[in-house]
């Protein structure tokens, strides 16, 4: 077997091999970050849209809740 490689290493590697030909700039990072007072999907099942299963903060933003999660919370 080769030499053990780090994570790091790896992904430097494939940056290095996938990179524009002008290099990577400041506008090519991913800028999907999670909002503060808005509630996001975690986990779900196979296909669901939620951070487990690959989708951006923004896909999976969860819109409204269903009509039993709130019943418990009136005054």
């Amino acid at each position: 077997m080769g030499k053990l490689r780090t994570l790091k290493g790896l992904v430097k590697q494939l940056n290095a091999d996938n990179a524009p030909p002008d290099g990577w700039h400041q506008k090519d990072q991913v800028q999907d970050k999670p909002e503060a007072g808005k509630v996001y999907a975690l986990t779900g099942v196979t296909g669901s849209r939620c951070i487990a299963n690959g989708s951006s903060w923004k896909e999976s933003e969860v819109e409204e809740l269903a009509a039993g999660a709130s019943a418990g919370k009136e005054a």
